[in-house]
């Protein structure tokens, strides 16, 4: 069999490993022409049967070493895998919270020598954990300096060369102080496209319902843009399953519960975050204890904790009021 030219890689493990399967891969090939494109999954623990199956689909599994958040190892890993396979183009997408919708083949064809990426409508907090806790003291200044004011490009879906994805992978290697931390990848996907430059694709090809300006709703599980176009790729995204706004995300049928109060309470969020010249020291404050949250709760959360995720928001959003 000939080899194909194109790779869309992503990453699992067990937990996620059904997800993989019965809503990313399903969705992957019930909707992209794969005639030239190769499916890869950087195998993080997934279990004998999860790997039985992939394989049985023409999806290359590729074992790993877990020994960090995988959002960060996984670059380690997948330029690993390209050292040893050349491949003309490379997507790098998140496998457990994203659905594809609609044909993205064409995209492998655009813009070949660039790297392409979403920017989201209304930026995270990422951007104020830029310290020497993630990051080494040398490059702290320059990836300050390089994203501020920039729009956050979201790294759950990038697409490059084989040489730019090679690149990007080493730099998000060598500028990565803790592997075991979530959130340097997203800061650093940034850094080098912006440094670099990049394309910037259409909301659609990466769309996040929370931090999207984009008027969409949800029919029979199928997700639609305000004048009733299917949106290609949808990105549930949200570091705990609370804050993600799509209940029972998937693609098959009886999927996509809108969770209308977390998509208000979020995007309320992300506005006051996207808003700029507000006090440094008390966001930077605020953003902290947001942090200390997330380490805490990790995957478990009770009703106290979500009390207490949104006090710190209605914090962000007096602060942001004032004049």
């Amino acid at each position: 069999m000939q080899k194909k030219p194109y790779l869309i890689a992503t990453a699992s493990d067990k937990k996620y490993g059904d997800f993989l399967i019965e809503e990313w891969l399903e969705s992957i090939l019930k909707n992209v022409n794969l005639t030239k494109i190769q499916i890869f999954v950087l195998d993080y623990g997934l279990t004998k049967a999860q790997k039985y199956y992939l394989e049985n689909h023409d999806v290359i599994v590729y074992p790993c070493k877990r020994d960090g958040h995988v959002v960060n190892i996984r670059f380690r890993d997948l330029h690993n895998f390209l050292v040893q396979n050349y491949y003309e183009q490379i997507l790098t997408c998140d496998g457990g919270d994203i659905i594809f919708q609609d044909d993205i083949s064409h995209l492998f064809e655009e813009n070949k020598n660039e790297y392409r990426a979403v920017c989201e409508d209304l930026a995270p907090f990422f951007d104020y954990f830029i310290n020497s806790d993630y990051f080494y003291k040398e490059d702290l200044k320059d990836i300050k300096e390089t994203l501020l004011l920039k729009r956050m490009i979201n790294a759950g879906f990038v697409l490059a060369p084989y040489e730019k994805m090679k690149h990007l992978c080493e730099v998000l290697v060598s500028k990565t102080k803790d592997a075991t931390k979530f959130g340097p990848d997203q800061i650093l996907v940034n850094y080098v496209l912006h440094k670099e430059g990049f394309i910037m694709l259409p909301t659609k090809y990466n769309f996040v319902p929370v931090t999207s300006l984009t008027e969409f709703y949800i029919q029979n599980s199928i997700f639609y843009d305000k004048d009733g176009n299917i949106i290609p790729v949808v990105h549930n995204a949200g570091n705990l399953d609370f804050l993600r706004p799509i209940e029972n995300f998937g693609y098959n049928k009886d999927h996509n519960i809108l969770k209308e109060d977390v998509l208000k309470t979020l995007r309320t969020f992300y506005s006051s975050l996207y808003v700029i010249n507000k006090p440094k020291k008390e966001i930077m404050i605020i953003s902290k204890k947001v942090e200390n949250f997330f380490n805490s709760v990790k995957e478990n959360i009770t009703e106290e904790q979500k009390k207490q995720f949104l006090n710190i928001v209605k914090s962000i959003e007096s602060i942001t009021k004032k004049k």
